[in-house]
């Protein structure tokens, strides 16, 4: 809590599909040689830039090939011999990589893919031919996401009157298809996000009021040594989800008077954003609802009204996809709500039926905030498992039984290989079972035990913004959470 507490940035390493674009949109930024060699230095053995399986690495690679080809186009006469040759390099091994990745799908649901993967594949095969080099391959589709899907792109963007705010957050691949002017200008950062405003900054007239946004933009810049989050900054986010994870283990009792201070500063008429610049969202304002009740504050379901959409909840206004854990939050809120507020019973009631409708045949349940079904099926079990229907406590038990045989035989789980914190999701699904498996529990505390003390490069990242990124200090409250509800089965 306390180093919590003194953060006003929250734990979020650096992305590199953020500063790449960065690195594109704004070239006379300070630390751009830092920015240079620390995306060089990314670039994998297989050519590729990013974390995860393949799918995930598509979108980072296509902002640095785009970054670097760009240098190479249109800033040709600023580079030393040494730095075009290593470009150029950089970009040919990325090229051919990206060329030769799979062309049907699926891609992963992380933020705008099905805009930002297309439009930067038009912008490398725009330079290429500008470069006339015969040998660059063109790209058309990877992972079901068409190049020529562009052109669509421009077109329902230039029908719009002026650029919605969910699209803000990505402006940094819609800037050449939206004219500045439609957008007003960002008190800090456009959409919360660094690329966004390094173009939203190249493309505005310079007499226009560009003081606020470019003192953001180098702020971050300075904090992150050069380099950029997707998300800055992250402290609301963290904020909350650390009191989450810590009350729901009882872990508050010393701490009250500093969540209800934190509450109050989030909290606003229309809810609470998750970073300045972001719209507020269901799932920050479901958890703040949570956390107020139970704190004995006053905020109640009328928070929610504006993300609900008839069975269930929006985590944005005029959001695309629905989010099974944001409408886990939003029931654990409601059913917090119940005493003041039975009028909420029936929204509960369907809230409950449309998250068991969402569960796998196998048990689990899959989100677009999380690469893991550890995730998300640990969040709906904890808000199904607030429920006596008998189709909710059956839904909570077929996810136990699949997250048993889903666990390996050390103790842990994990989407692509053990984790820390996917062992944590995967404890606390059984724990939310009425009838948790012992021996299970006891291998995953081991598992945790030996595992004490990780620091943030030590948890993977599974989180889905733009690409995957992990929150150090939100991870940990649920590490810190999940070992004392393990072992208070035993002093219990």
């Amino acid at each position: 809590m306390n180093g919590v507490a003194q953060d006003d940035w929250g734990r979020i390493s650096p992305s590199v599909y953020e500063t790449a674009r960065v690195h594109q949109w704004a070239p006379h930024l300070p630390d751009d040689a830092v920015r240079a060699d620390w995306l060089l230095s990314r670039q994998g053995p297989d050519g590729l830039w990013g974390e995860g399986p393949l799918p995930y690495r598509t979108l980072p690679s296509l902002s640095v090939v785009a970054a670097f080809l760009d240098r190479l186009v249109h800033h040709r006469d600023t580079l030393t011999p040494d730095t075009a040759l290593r470009l150029t390099r950089a970009v040919d091994r990325g090229l051919a990589a990206l060329a030769a990745l799979p062309g049907d799908g699926p891609h992963p649901d992380t933020a705008a893919i099905e805009l930002l993967v297309p439009l930067l594949m038009a912008s490398i095969n725009r330079m290429l031919g500008t470069t006339g080099r015969p040998t660059g391959p063109r790209l058309g589709v990877i992972h079901g996401l068409r190049a020529d899907a562009a052109g669509h792109i421009a077109r329902r963007i230039a029908d719009m009157p002026s650029l919605r705010t969910k699209f803000h957050h990505c402006f940094e691949v819609l800037a050449p298809l939206c004219p500045p002017r439609l957008l007003p200008a960002p008190s800090g950062l456009l959409g919360g996000s660094p690329a966004a405003t390094a173009a939203w900054l190249a493309t505005t007239p310079a007499d226009a009021d560009r003081d606020a946004a470019a003192e953001a933009l180098r702020a971050v810049s300075r904090h992150y040594r050069g380099r950029f989050p997707e998300t800055a900054p992250l402290a609301a986010f963290e904020r909350l989800w650390v009191l989450a994870a810590l009350h729901h283990a009882g872990l508050l009792t010393g701490a009250r008077d500093v969540a209800r201070k934190w509450l109050a500063a989030l909290v606003e008429p229309c809810g609470v954003r998750g970073a300045p610049g972001l719209d507020p969202d269901a799932d920050d304002t479901a958890i703040a609802v949570h956390l107020a009740v139970e704190l004995g504050g006053h905020h109640g379901p009328d928070l929610l009204a504006p993300f609900h959409t008839g069975d269930n909840y929006s985590c944005y206004v005029d959001e695309d996809t629905a989010s099974v854990t944001t409408n886990a939050h939003v029931l654990i809120a409601l059913t917090t709500c119940l005493p003041r507020h039975p009028e909420q019973a029936d929204n509960a009631t369907r809230l409950a039926r449309w998250l068991v409708e969402r569960q796998h045949p196998e048990g689990w349940w899959t989100d677009k905030w999380h690469a893991s079904p550890l995730y998300a099926t640990s969040r709906v079990t904890r808000a199904l498992a607030r429920s006596a229907d008998p189709v909710a406590v059956a839904a909570v038990r077929r996810a136990a039984a699949w997250a048993t045989s889903a666990q390996q035989p050390d103790g842990s789980w994990g989407v692509w290989g053990p984790t820390a914190e996917e062992t944590a999701y995967g404890a606390q699904i059984l724990l939310n079972a009425r009838q948790p498996r012992a021996e299970a529990l006891d291998r995953a505390n081991s598992y945790l035990l030996d595992r004490t003390g990780d620091g943030a490069h030590d948890h993977p990242p599974r989180w889905h913004d733009k690409t995957l990124y992990a929150p150090a200090a939100v991870i940990v409250a649920e590490l810190t959470a999940t070992a004392h509800l393990l072992a208070a089965r035993h002093r219990g």
